[in-house]
């Protein structure tokens, strides 16, 4: 994360970078800071989904060959862009899909979770 000036509310969105969200969807907002299971969990995932979208592709026995690459492909492409401290907002789509949890920012250091934590306290504010 670069610094809190990418960062913008106005009186009806919420912007980080070229994101914007309307404020009257989203319902709260926290900083969750990822454990070891949480990182291991999204490894696993997403290097089961790379692994299957070969499989998908290809569904003859070269596939079999190639699933194995697209698990490790996934799993480091998951670990290097893995994150600490995640800004969630909790948002209502316009669709009936509902209410979800959305990652907007992520950092590793300490300060990006001071940074974060601000940018939760000013949104609380303005959607109270």
């Amino acid at each position: 994360m670069d610094s809190a000036q990418k960062f913008s509310i106005c009186s009806q969105y919420f912007t980080y970078g070229s994101d914007q969200y309307r404020l009257s969807r989203i319902k709260n907002a926290r900083v969750k800071v990822n454990t070891l299971k949480d990182h291991l969990l999204r490894v696993l995932i997403i290097g089961m989904i790379v692994s299957s979208v070969i499989g998908f592709i290809e569904p003859s026995g070269i596939a079999w060959i190639f699933m194995p690459f697209g698990f490790i492909t996934g799993a480091l492409a998951a670990l290097a862009t893995a994150r600490k401290y995640e800004l969630q907002i909790e948002f209502e789509h316009a669709d009936e899909t509902g209410l979800q949890w959305i990652s907007v920012a992520k950092g590793n250091k300490q300060t990006d979770m001071a940074v974060l934590s601000e940018q939760v306290n000013k949104i609380q504010k303005k959607i109270a």
